[in-house]
């Protein structure tokens, strides 16, 4: 009974120890990581960075910093007055293109045993048209 004890002992420190696997106990770096890179060592970059700059060595990667509230405005502003101008402006027929169905048969017999294939067949049901325009329907 004693050496059922100690082996159940044993197996509930294992299961301890696999449970803790991430902690100290198994993994004895330091946690904290802050780069200290000497200049000879390379550089402490972020991963998507190290991606670039492997894939792209010859160019340049810049940094965009982030937008704060004044400049969100302002993009948010030229945005606006990019589509009050296109509003502005006379208007441009366009040409709406056909609507085409797309139908698939499935595989059938013909009538002398032949066999037909599952296949597409494409139907225009309705034609382009002129749209945003001036012209009169006559």
């Amino acid at each position: 009974m004693n050496n059922l004890n100690q082996i159940l002992g044993h197996l509930f420190l294992l299961f301890m120890l696999l449970l803790a696997g991430c902690g100290p106990v198994l993994n004895p770096y330091n946690e904290d990581f802050k780069c200290r890179a000497k200049d000879d060592a390379g550089e402490c970059i972020d991963t998507p960075t190290a991606y670039q700059k492997a894939r792209h060595p010859e160019t340049e990667i810049e940094v965009v910093p982030t937008l704060t509230e004044n400049a969100q405005q302002e993009v948010q502003d030229n945005r606006y007055r990019i589509v009050a101008e296109l509003l502005k402006e006379e208007t441009k027929p366009l040409l709406q293109p056909p609507k085409i169905l797309r139908v698939l048969l499935l595989p059938y017999k013909g009538e002398d045993e032949e066999l037909f294939m599952s296949r597409y067949v494409y139907l225009k049901i309705e034609d382009s048209q002129w749209v945003l325009t001036d012209l009169e329907e006559q």
